[in-house]
């Protein structure tokens, strides 16, 4: 940023023979003021922008109190299961073009928006039950150690939809496979949309992204998915965002499982924004109606 900076003024010192002249150092201060400030507010404005946005937490919700309404509403709603403490790790900008300028969402933010604009249906997540503020995205729910198995298990019951939302880097804990094994008894495979971290640079062997694929595949083989070639598939999860659980019945009746993938190309960038996330999660889940 200190090059950036001081680039046009010592430009003109190196190519004026009377540098140090008080004619430079006006002419520079000039040239500085020229090019440099618009950058300098363009960034300030975005930094801006990005902070209200992103900076504006809200109250989460004691989940015993609100929990009764959430089931007992003919509105369908999306629950959101992701490893606890990685809430707004995974920002995206919502730019591609302009990059760490823009303005950023939240990975929950986007997931939960194009939940909520392509479906109609409410995201809910649930939170450490210290937790009174959290970041934009899906409604958190409160929940204490004692009780968060009992609403996980009512919440699944009647979500119309289940997003596994992987943190990047973070290996999967008990809490989270207990809760796959949860929707693997219930017969809920099909309801099931894996959510990615985006990959970087190094695309296939990004480190975080290697390690959700990891996951995603642990995941697969958790569900007991039928007729699925789970080899296949983990190879066509390079570079994966969203990963959908869809199910039909064969011509004898019986239930067949098939997985679609959303994949990016990265650019020579390697910038993945919010609306890549919001096609995919349009493109790739189709809300499963209750049976």
């Amino acid at each position: 940023m200190a090059a950036l900076l001081l680039m046009p003024l010592l430009s003109y010192v190196l190519v004026d023979p009377q540098a140090g002249s008080e004619r430079t150092i006006e002419t520079g201060a000039g040239i500085w003021s020229a090019t440099v400030l618009p950058v300098v507010a363009l960034g300030l404005a975005s930094g801006l922008r990005w902070w209200f946005r992103y900076k504006r937490l809200r109250e989460s919700l004691d989940c015993a109190q609100a929990i009764d309404s959430i089931l007992a509403s003919d509105t369908s709603y999306c629950l959101m299961l992701r490893t606890f403490g990685g809430d707004g790790q995974v920002l995206l900008p919502t730019h591609p073009r302009i990059g760490l300028w823009s303005p950023a969402l939240t990975l929950e933010q986007v997931t939960a928006q194009a939940l909520l604009r392509h479906h109609g249906s409410p995201a809910y997540t649930l939170v450490d039950a210290a937790v009174r503020y959290s970041p934009p995205g899906p409604v958190y729910l409160r929940s204490s150690n004692e009780d968060w198995q009992d609403h996980v298990t009512a919440l699944v019951g009647k979500a119309a939809h289940i997003v596994l939302l992987l943190a990047p880097g973070r290996e999967m804990r008990p809490s989270l496979a207990w809760e796959i094994e949860l929707i693997r008894r219930c017969g809920l495979q099909h309801r099931v949309t894996i959510v990615f971290p985006p990959c970087g640079r190094k695309g296939t062997y990004d480190p975080s992204h290697l390690t959700a694929r990891r996951n995603a595949e642990r995941i697969l083989q958790m569900l007991e998915l039928t007729s699925v070639d789970l080899r296949a598939t983990a190879k066509s999860m390079h570079q994966a965002v969203v990963v959908r659980i869809l199910q039909k019945e064969d011509r004898q009746g019986r239930i067949v499982h098939t997985v679609k993938v959303g994949s990016t190309i990265l650019t020579r960038r390697g910038i993945i924004a919010a609306k890549l996330y919001d096609d995919a999660v349009a493109q790739t889940s189709t809300l499963s109606r209750h049976r």
